[in-house]
């Protein structure tokens, strides 16, 4: 849902309008946003680190891989608000978004706005072809996903060597999504950080709907349960 930030209902200015805390994401959501944010940093941090820490490296990327998707299944079979065709937009609505920025007044989304809805898309995938490529990757020092022995030498060096090259593309990736939410913060007094620790945005009435954030819990262990399931067994069996 979207409004033009300064035109509240019947016409107040936004500041003057009165604005209610209303859900607009999901527990499975923040669970998934937050793992995916510790992992990135684990993931980043041992391979810095190399050698024994690489043990770890695999263990959280494998564990990445399957909150990646998660989130991807979850984008489809979770809540309104979680599904992709909720927050991902064509190119019109992105032009029409980043006019509003530069020229005011802004439009307000209750979740992802156009531009944050392909960062998300843009990160995902990102994560999903290190964790796929990590699955691949052997190094010199006797550690190896575990399709190593599942494919031929020239993927697994292929891979090998996009693993090892393409991290910072899943680290710019972040840097820019933090910077852009610390711009909402300052700049437009957006609080992007807050709804996705406690799920409820403050809104205008009528700006939003609280089903839209309504998740099955059964679902969400349901999928995750099968994420995780699909992993290990990638992971132990091959």
């Amino acid at each position: 849902m979207v409004r033009i930030a300064g035109m509240g209902t019947h016409g107040m200015d936004s500041e003057s309008a009165s604005k209610f805390a209303v859900a607009v994401w999901d527990w499975p959501v923040r669970l998934a946003h937050w793992v995916i944010v510790v992992l990135v940093v684990a993931l980043i941090t041992t391979g810095k680190i190399g050698n024994d820490a690489l043990v770890w490296h695999i263990r959280c990327g494998e564990t990445l891989l399957a909150v990646v998707l998660f989130r991807v299944a979850w984008g489809f079979a979770g809540s309104g608000n979680a599904h992709f065709a909720s927050f991902v937009r064509g190119p019109a609505a992105v032009a029409r978004y980043v006019r509003s920025l530069l020229r005011g007044p802004h439009e307000v989304h209750a979740t992802h706005n156009p531009l944050g809805g392909w960062m998300v898309i843009a990160l995902l995938l990102a994560m999903l072809v290190q964790a796929g490529t990590g699955l691949m990757t052997q190094d010199d020092i006797g550690n190896e996903g575990p399709l190593v022995k599942v494919v031929s030498d020239a993927l697994s060096e292929s891979a090998g060597y996009v693993h090892r090259r393409a991290w910072w593309v899943v680290a710019a990736l972040a840097v820019v999504h933090v910077a852009a939410v610390l711009a909402y913060l300052v700049v437009l007094r957006d609080n992007l950080v807050r709804p996705m620790f406690t799920g409820e945005k403050r809104l205008p009435a009528g700006d939003a709907d609280p089903t839209g954030a309504t998740a099955s819990t059964g679902r969400a262990v349901v999928l995750l349960a099968a994420c995780a399931g699909i992993v290990w067994w990638v992971a132990s069996q091959l």
